[in-house]
C-alpha cells in the first residue's frame, strides 16, 4: 500500500460548451487510508479516479503512487494503468464471462506470469477473505449481483497493490445486499489495511467506510475531513445537504427575532442580530419531531407550527412530511406513542428542534436563486450565533 499525492489537477473536456471536470485539485491519500470522493453526477469525483487510475489524461498536473509519479504533465509523464500497481473494482463488476469465478480471481496474477502453486494458494486466501471461495468453480452468469460484486472485489486485492480505486461499485446492488457488501468492504479493510479512493455519490456510504470523506463540488473540493467532523461541522449548505441535513428552512430577521415565512419561531429569546437579514436552517429528518402543542416545545428547543402534508409507515418509524412556515419538512420519529401512530394529513401541530443540531448559514437566498456560502467567507454559523442561547423562562410546559 502507498500514499497517493494528486497536485493541481485540471482537466477539461472538448464538448460543447466545453466541461472543466477537474478545476486545480490538491489531494493527498495518507498510506493505509480509505478515503470516500464523495458528490452528485458531474462534480469531478469519477474523473478523478479515472485519472488516478490512467483510464483519462489530464491537462494538467501531477500525481503520485507511492515513490512513482505516474503523470506529470510537465515532465510528460504517462504511466500506462497496466504499469501503475493498481486494482480497481467497477460498477459493471467487468468480470471475463467465459472464465471461472478462480480465474477472474487469477487474472491478474496470471498476466504477472507468477506461479501455478502461488497463484492458487493466493486465490484460495483472498477467496476465503471476501467469502466466495464457494463459487470458485462457477461461471459469472451462474451469480448473484452481490456475489459478482465479492467476486470483483477478491480479483483487486489478489495481487496486493498499492492501491484500490471503487468506482461506485455498490449502485448496481439491491439496498440489502449493498448494506451486506459495505459492511464486507470496511471488515477486510480493517483486517487487511489497504490504501484506497472510493467514488459514491451515497452520503451514507461514504459515512460508513471513509475514514476521511472527500466532498467535491463542480471539480473541486468543498470539504475534507473526518466523517465525524464534516458530519458535526460541514462548511456550506451544499455539504449539508450531502451529508444528511436535508431540511432546508428559511428564515429572515425581524426586529427582536425570526420568522419563518412570516411565521414565528418561539422558543428560546432570540439575541441582537449579527447576520444579515436572510438565513437558511439545515437538518435532519432525525433532528427534529412533531409535538401536539406549543406547550410541549422544551425550553431549550425552538418550535414552529406546522401542517402534516403526508404521513408514510416505516415499521418501527412514522416519517412525516409537514409545511412549517415557508418550508416542507420531513421527519423521522419513533412510532412509540399511540398519538403519533394517530397523525393524518391536515393535522395541525407544532415543530421542535434543539439549536445543536441544527447547522445555520447566511444570506441562502438572492433574487430566487441559493446563494452557497463559500468557506472563504463567513460561512457557517450556529444558531447560537444566531442569538437562538439565551432560554428564557417558559410557562405551561411539559
Amino acid at each position: 500500500m502507498s500514499r497517493v499525492n494528486i497536485e493541481s489537477l485540471r482537466k477539461n473536456f472538448d464538448s460543447k460548451p466545453p466541461s472543466l471536470a477537474i478545476d486545480s485539485l490538491d489531494l493527498e491519500i495518507q498510506e493505509g487510508e480509505f478515503l470516500a470522493l464523495l458528490g452528485p453526477s458531474g462534480c469531478g469525483k469519477t474523473t478523478t479516479l479515472r485519472s488516478v487510475a490512467g483510464l483519462e489524461t489530464p491537462d494538467f498536473g501531477r500525481i503520485t503512487i507511492g515513490n512513482k509519479t505516474v503523470f506529470d504533465a510537465a515532465a510528460r509523464v504517462n504511466v500506462s494503468p497496466d504499469r501503475r500497481n493498481i486494482g480497481m473494482v467497477f460498477q459493471s463488476y467487468a468480470l471475463w464471462p467465459h472464465m471461472t469465478v478462480e480465474q477472474n480471481i487469477a487474472y491478474p496474477l496470471a498476466t504477472r506470469k507468477q506461479r501455478a502453486d502461488v497463484i492458487k494458494a493466493r486465490v484460495k486466501e483472498v477467496a476465503e477473505l471476501v467469502e466466495c471461495d464457494h463459487l470458485l468453480s462457477r461461471l459469472p452468469a451462474q451469480l448473484s449481483g452481490g456475489q459478482q460484486q465479492r467476486v470483483a472485489l477478491a480479483r483487486a486485492l489478489v495481487a496486493s497493490p498499492q492501491l484500490i480505486l471503487f468506482d461506485e461499485p455498490l449502485s448496481n446492488l439491491d439496498a440489502r445486499l449493498r448494506d451486506q457488501m459495505r459492511i464486507g468492504i470496511h471488515r477486510i479493510h480493517r483486517a487487511r489495511p489497504f490504501t484506497a479512493i472510493y467514488v459514491t455519490h451515497d452520503q451514507s456510504e461514504a459515512l460508513a467506510l471513509g475514514q476521511r470523506i472527500a466532498i467535491m463540488r463542480q471539480g473541486k473540493l468543498e470539504q475534507l475531513g473526518t466523517p465525524e467532523a464534516i458530519y458535526e461541522t460541514p462548511i456550506s449548505e451544499y455539504v449539508a445537504g450531502f451529508v444528511g441535513m436535508s431540511n432546508r428552512l428559511p428564515v429572515r430577521a425581524v426586529c427582536d427575532g425570526w420568522d419563518a415565512g412570516g411565521v414565528r419561531l418561539f422558543g428560546p429569546a432570540i439575541g441582537n442580530v449579527r447576520w444579515p437579514a436572510l438565513a437558511a436552517l439545515r437538518f435532519g429528518m432525525a433532528d427534529c419531531h412533531l409535538v401536539a402543542n406549543a406547550e410541549q416545545v422544551k425550553e431549550d428547543e425552538v418550535g414552529l407550527p406546522a401542517r402534516v402534508l403526508d404521513t408514510e409507515f416505516g415499521g418501527r418509524y412514522r416519517f412525516f412530511t409537514v409545511e412549517a412556515g415557508n418550508a416542507q419538512i420531513r421527519i423521522s420519529m419513533l412510532a412509540r406513542e399511540s398519538w403519533i401512530q394517530a397523525v393524518t394529513a391536515n393535522d395541525h401541530l407544532v415543530l421542535a428542534f434543539p439549536p445543536a443540531r441544527v447547522a445555520a448559514f447566511a444570506d441562502p437566498v438572492e433574487a430566487g436563486r441559493v446563494n452557497i456560502v463559500r468557506p472563504a467567507e463567513s460561512a457557517s454559523m450556529s444558531l447560537a450565533n444566531m442569538g437562538f442561547d439565551h432560554p428564557v423562562a417558559a410557562t405551561n410546559r411539559s
